[in-house]
């Protein structure tokens, strides 16, 4: 009687929850939680990422590219008209941007000095003594005036476009000097380029290598870029000289000059034809309106001149860091 009371009055003292802690401090029979569902997906996205970076650093590829600045060009060019004798320039019968025609006037070189031996050999047959030494002056007469003619007179050799005006009326020329030049027409089908790149960089530079281009005035996040292949690369660097005789524009040669703060060599390229496209040029992105390329656009490009895994670039720099200690 006395043993049940104290029973009842010790389950009454201590709880189901303690007596089990007592027979087992230890909870040696409890499965142990290593991890929580949290946990393991903590790790397997750390796993992934890891893997990622792996397979990333084996076949992804760092690039180097070659940036470089020029022009569109139609594959015929620019062509430069120059005076064929000294004297004044009194008419420009043209402009810049206006369309003139093989054999339009466009400007006119008074010749002073000309216009006098040419008068002094108008009265020269009257004052011969002879009927034989009369035709040679009269010969001699005809002669200077056609060359009179035909140097003050200046003609476009081509059809084309004005492109730029290159002296004033009222300018002072000498023989040879250049006066305008003109964008010949034809071939406009075929859109050519030259880029203008470092030389550091301009070296590495192949044929057949693709050009993304960015004409002026073209958005390329929305429309991409306009595609080339590269035909030609410079053996040495170009001079200012020669890009302005390229280019047409002395100007732009210097700026492009001064922009690089380099030498630059000169990359000649074809842009990509795609019937397809409003340009008829292809583009990288086919979304975006892709408006008519131009001749005379001034355009910035890049190219692509060596592909490396990261894997590569790592052991290399690993390798720098072990020589030099």
């Amino acid at each position: 009687m006395g043993a049940e009371r104290w029973n009842q009055k010790g389950n009454e003292i201590f709880s189901k929850e303690a007596l089990n802690k007592m027979r087992s401090p230890e909870k040696l029979d409890l499965a142990m939680s290593i991890t929580t569902p949290i946990g393991w997906m903590g790790l397997i996205a750390v796993g992934a990422m890891v893997f990622a970076i792996v397979v990333w650093s084996v076949f992804g590829s760092f690039t180097v590219k070659a940036d470089g600045m020029g022009m569109i060009m139609d594959s015929s060019g620019i062509s430069t008209v120059y005076a064929l004798s000294g004297g004044t320039v009194d008419e420009i019968y043209v402009h810049s941007g206006e369309k003139v025609e093989k054999g339009e006037l466009i400007a006119h070189v008074n010749m002073a000095q000309e216009d006098a031996a040419t008068r002094m050999a108008q009265y020269a047959p009257e004052l011969a003594v002879s009927s034989r030494e009369a035709a040679t002056r009269v010969h001699e007469f005809d002669s200077r005036r056609y060359q009179k003619e035909s140097a003050e007179y200046i003609y476009s050799p081509y059809d084309g476009t004005v492109d730029e005006i290159l002296v004033g009326e009222g300018s002072i020329v000498s023989n040879g000097m250049p006066l305008i030049h003109v964008r010949i027409d034809g071939g406009r089908e075929n859109f050519k380029g030259v880029l203008y790149i470092p030389v550091d960089k301009g070296k590495r530079v192949e044929k057949g290598q693709t050009i993304q281009l960015a004409p002026n005035g073209v958005d390329v996040s929305q429309t991409g870029s306009l595609l080339g292949t590269v035909r030609s690369v410079s053996q040495y660097p170009v001079t200012t000289r020669y890009m302005q005789k390229v280019l047409g524009n002395e100007q732009l040669a210097q700026w492009i000059i001064s922009s690089q703060q380099s030498s630059v060599m000169e990359v000649n390229f074809d842009l990509v034809r795609d019937p397809g496209s409003e340009s008829g040029y292809l583009w990288t992105s086919s979304v975006g309106v892709h408006k008519p390329i131009t001749a005379g656009s001034f355009c910035r490009g890049s190219i692509i001149i060596e592909r490396q895994p990261p894997i590569q670039k790592v052991f290399y720099k690993l390798s720098q860091w072990l020589r030099g200690r």
